[in-house]
């Protein structure tokens, strides 16, 4: 599959987004890749886990590749959201799913990440979160990590930007270990491979019931997310922001949070 590569290794399957010159960054060949390794593995009987990771040593996945989105015509020009609460089907598989995050997990690499059931980081993997510097607000983020983490904490990162190491991931629970780079892989097979001596129904049971708990009010939440970011979308400054990125310059962005009816 395009911008992803796959492996049976018994009844786990690993997809490495395999896209390393560019951080692994989401470009719309990896997207439908991934979508189409994650719609193959839910759907393929003889496998029970699935491993998610990125290819080389430096980055899990750098989130849009915003070299792409700006331009004249470029898809900053378009809604850069989500169409409900998950990516690419991952939070919607049944099965358990780990993300083995073996660098910088960050904007919608980190998201990825929070789709997935289980996170183990490398010591060296780091996240964050920069939207606001870009003139725009966390999609999946702002709907999930306040459910996973403390809301302070979630706070923090989500309007600073500011990176957080892979330790600190774990002391506020948004990580469930951390290992050695060199490790990792081995970690996240070991635990596929402990899931895949249970039983298969108790596993999605098990995930089923978790996830209720978890996404009550999910899709409602994600909803008013959709009426809030399209009025922050009003002002302009998400265009700004992606060009200025481009240009390699500052941002110019708008005095503030813009009048829907004046837009200004």
């Amino acid at each position: 599959m395009s911008g992803v590569k796959v492996e049976r290794r018994g009844a786990v399957t690993v997809v490495t987004m395999n896209y390393p010159e560019r951080h692994n960054a989401l470009s719309s060949s990896l997207a439908e890749g991934l979508r189409l390794a994650v719609a193959e593995f839910s759907a393929d009987e003889d496998q029970k886990v699935l491993i998610i990771t990125g290819a080389g040593e430096k980055a899990f996945c750098s989130g849009a590749d915003l070299k792409v989105m700006g331009g004249e015509g470029g898809v900053a020009r378009k809604l850069p959201m989500s169409a409900g609460p998950d990516i690419l089907g991952i939070a919607a598989c049944e099965k358990p799913v780990i993300a083995a995050i073996n660098g910088l997990a960050v904007g919608g690499g980190l998201e990825i990440a929070l789709c997935c059931d289980i996170r183990l980081a490398a010591d060296v993997a780091w996240f964050a979160l920069p939207e606001p510097s870009r003139g725009f607000l966390a999609g999946l983020a702002a709907v999930v990590l306040p459910r996973l983490m403390p809301m302070g904490a979630a706070l923090d990162m989500m309007l600073t930007g500011e990176r957080m190491s892979a330790e600190e991931a774990y002391r506020i629970g948004l990580v469930q270990k951390v290992v050695p780079q060199a490790r990792l892989m081995e970690e996240a097979e070991r635990k596929a491979n402990l899931m895949c001596g249970h039983s298969r129904s108790a596993l999605m049971g098990t995930k089923k019931v978790l996830r209720f708990w978890r996404d009550i009010m999910m899709a409602e939440q994600h909803h008013y997310y959709e009426a809030v970011v399209h009025r922050v979308l009003l002002s302009g400054d998400l265009i700004e922001g992606i060009d200025a990125f481009r240009e390699k310059r500052a941002p110019d962005f708008t005095k503030g949070w813009p009048d829907p009816l004046t837009r200004e």
